[in-house]
């Protein structure tokens, strides 16, 4: 059968369908900022494979064309700064793998919805060419239409499986949208005309078209309007397999808020995450992290339902100066399950939360904190050098065990390298400040570097670059500080943000923040700022460094802010880094950092997909190549009549109506006309056709010139009749099957056996 090489309606919908699937996985991130580079990049590998069909190219220009399209799009839409005149680098490769790696790490750890990382953009720009291309083949090369829209469905259902959205209009959106496409495709497909099929745009055609786009309309009104009322649709789950639907929580599994934080400071610099109105100003808490496995910082706490009044874990043994404070908070779009505050809090009023005394984090019990409204108050500890050097030198075993955990395999020049810079100590207080001192002086603050916190990446920093953003600050610290005895975590969070003219503080993404904080026996954890251009309010006197933060709309700058009251400085403003692996519930303990067996069993089976979808299209482009290389060595009119019945043949023995060694080809037309297998007599004159062509002398078979076209014509009509006649299950078979391939040899496989015979 001939490839179409021009459908433009068929071709335009099936745009559509892959376009709706990949816009399906909103649900699976906190924000659409992947949609930009993915849909273009849908758009890019149709556009793509509809140019290689009609430039009829053959099977190996067709995969580079693919392969160089999908490393330009991967380049050029989401990592462009790192290629040279449009074209990637290694840096570009280098840093495609680590975020990929990032991304596949925090893909185990996390509930949807998940931050929107580089590695989750580059993952949904490859899916999405992906599924384009293996669509485009399977549809025009395969002929197999119905076949064509299983990626685009596949992709769409683990979006739906796996996503989660606080916004109800907005899973009807995307599944109308979904289902509009496929319905769009199909009635495209039987209504439409194609280059290779006859095209009598008949009163039939038409009347399919209004039927079905009026059955399809009325369906998604139906699902839309009527569906959300039917009884039980707000009921739990049979299978409870979202957290949400669980009476007993057991354990939330979420990513850590340290993954994100660079999304936050450069995608959503100007994005209001939330608002505060507060008697002082501060770092608004959302968690620490005490676990650093040499890849990441994370945290497991134990959260028990909490209102009013909040248990405190460990009060200060040693005389301070507080100031309570209140804060009215306001969450936007900080989708996030932890709620900010200023450490430390006391009381919440006006939201249903859990608490975990040890981190002394907030966590709201809905999907995600985004809208929500609340009241926590606060005490806020003033702290000075003498206060803190007087620090008892014994710390508690409870802190200990915890706070001072390193990989076996940390890194012993980081190691040395601490114990040199604190050497001129006399006390845990001076050590920390020394430590802290050390990374304000000769580092630069810069976005422009690949985000984590692994070995390497921390004693290239270090000792290399010294060029990084507060995640590798605030770990390397906390790292370095628990390799010379200094108990430490790191803290997650937002710098205080700008004051509007009603006295709110509005706190954008730009504010989002990480630090560390140190254990001083007497004193409890208190926060230090190793990060250049950031400061601590109301902490100058034992940090010595002023308040800062990044300026407005410019999230690599700072700016040096008077305190508009006078408030005493809030010891730990815990950062914004690394979020519990797992959040358990009391009554179960902590789970691990496993996925669930049907998150595992999704990825093996998305593996699988792919796998199966390029060993498809591989056997459409080599079927297509054979053809073409067939068709191309038919030069005389004789020759193109016999290659039409060979590719007659072909689509009959695919369905087990394959012709015999001994047969001729009237003996094998009348056998398979008798069994029913098709429903025309035109078989039969096609193989007397056939005949004459094989059998005529030379110089008798140029009489057959005008024979061509019906040849052609009648061919393609007995293969259509063929293929509509095929199962679902024949469909896929014959997708994946290469003993249905055409013969590898150029010429006419008929012409070769009448040669064999007569001989």
């Amino acid at each position: 059968m001939p490839a179409v090489t021009s459908a433009p309606g068929i071709e335009l919908c099936l745009v559509a369908l892959s376009l709706s699937a990949v816009t399906g996985l909103t649900h699976l991130f906190t924000s659409g900022s992947y949609l930009r580079a993915s849909l273009t990049a849908v758009v890019g590998a149709h556009l793509l494979a509809m140019t290689t069909r009609r430039l009829r190219l053959s099977v190996p220009a067709t995969l580079l064309a693919g392969t160089v399209g999908l490393v330009a799009a991967v380049s050029w839409l989401v990592l462009p700064s790192t290629t040279f005149l449009g074209l990637p680098t290694v840096t570009t490769v280098t840093q495609a793998g680590d975020e990929l790696s990032r991304a596949w790490q925090t893909f185990q750890l996390v509930v949807a919805p998940a931050p929107m990382l580089p590695g989750f953009v580059i993952a949904v720009v490859v899916a999405g060419w992906l599924i384009a291309f293996v669509a485009d083949i399977a549809a025009f090369r395969a002929n197999a239409p119905i076949e064509a829209g299983a990626p685009a469905a596949a992709l769409f259902a683990f979006g739906a499986v796996l996503g989660q959205s606080t916004h109800v209009g907005a899973h009807r959106l995307t599944t109308a949208l979904f289902l509009v496409s496929l319905g769009g495709y199909w009635l495209a497909q039987q209504a439409l005309p194609r280059r290779d099929a006859a095209s009598d745009h008949t009163e039939s055609s038409r009347s399919l078209l209004f039927t079905g786009g009026l059955m399809a309309a009325l369906s998604i009104v139906l699902a839309i309007t009527v569906g959300p009322s039917i009884p039980g649709m707000d009921s739990k789950a049979i299978i409870p397999w979202r957290d949400g639907d669980r009476n007993d929580p057991g354990s939330r599994v979420t990513v850590s808020p340290l993954v994100d934080i660079r999304t936050r400071i450069v995608d959503q610099s100007n994005l209001e995450v939330f608002s505060v109105r507060s008697e002082a100003r501060s770092y608004w808490r959302l968690t620490s992290l005490e676990r650093f496995d040499g890849q990441i910082w994370s945290s497991e706490g134990r959260y028990n339902k909490a209102s009013g009044d909040l248990p405190v874990a460990m009060r200060p043994t040693e005389p301070t100066s507080n100031q309570t404070v209140t804060q009215n908070f306001t969450i936007a779009e900080l989708s996030s399950i932890w709620l900010p505050a200023a450490f430390q809090p006391t009381a919440v009023k006006g939201t249903s939360v859990r608490y975990d005394p040890t981190s002394a984090s907030l966590l709201t019990e809905k999907p995600t904190a985004n809208g929500q409204t609340y009241e926590v108050t606060s005490i806020l500890t003033s702290l000075t050098p003498n206060d803190l050097k007087t620090a008892p030198p014994a710390t508690p075993s409870t802190i200990t065990t915890t706070y001072l955990k390193l990989p076996e395999n940390f890194s012993p020049r980081l190691r040395a390298e601490a114990k040199r810079i604190v050497t001129p100590a006399a006390t845990a207080y001076d050590q920390a400040r020394l430590l802290q001192d050390y990374f304000r002086s000769g580092f630069t603050y810069d976005l422009n570097v690949p985000p984590g916190h692994t070995g390497n990446i921390l004693e290239n920093f270090v000792f290399e670059t010294r060029r990084g953003y507060c995640e590798q600050f605030a770990g390397v610290y906390a790292a370095m500080a628990r390799s010379i005895g200094l108990p430490a975590r790191v803290a997650v969070g937002f710098t205080p943000g700008e004051q509007a003219a009603d006295g709110r503080y509005v706190v954008r993404g730009a504010n989002g923040h990480a630090w560390p904080e140190v254990y001083l026996a007497g004193y409890g954890w208190v926060a230090f700022e190793p990060t250049p251009g950031r400061g601590i309010p109301n902490a100058e006197a034992y940090t010595g460094v002023p308040e800062q933060q990044a300026a407005p709309n410019q999230p690599t700058t700072a700016t040096t802010l008077a305190p508009t009251a006078p408030t005493t400085s809030p010891p730990l403003a815990q950062g914004p880094t690394a979020a519990p692996n797992s959040v358990p519930n009391p009554a179960t303990g902590g789970s691990g950092n496993s996925p669930p067996w049907w998150t595992r069993l999704l990825i093996v089976l998305g593996i699988l997909g792919s796998l199966l979808g390029l060993w498809i299209a591989g056997i459409a482009a080599l079927a297509h190549r054979r053809r073409r290389r067939r068709r191309a060595h038919a030069i005389a009119a004789a020759d193109q009549v016999l290659v039409a019945w060979d590719e007659t043949g072909e689509a009959l023995a695919r369905i087990g109506a394959g012709r015999r060694p001994s047969e001729t080809p009237m003996e094998y037309a009348q056998r398979v006309v008798a069994s029913a297998v098709v429903e025309t007599t035109d078989l039969i004159d096609l193989a007397m056709l056939a005949t004459a062509a094989g059998y005529r002398p030379p110089t008798e078979r140029e009489d057959l010139s005008a024979d061509v076209d019906w040849a052609r014509a009648t061919g393609a009509q007995i293969r259509r009749q063929v293929t509509a006649g095929l199962s679902t299950v024949d469909r896929a078979r014959l997708l994946v099957d290469p003993r249905t391939l055409p013969a590898s040899k150029g010429g006419s496989d008929t012409r070769r056996h009448l040669h064999r015979v007569s001989s």
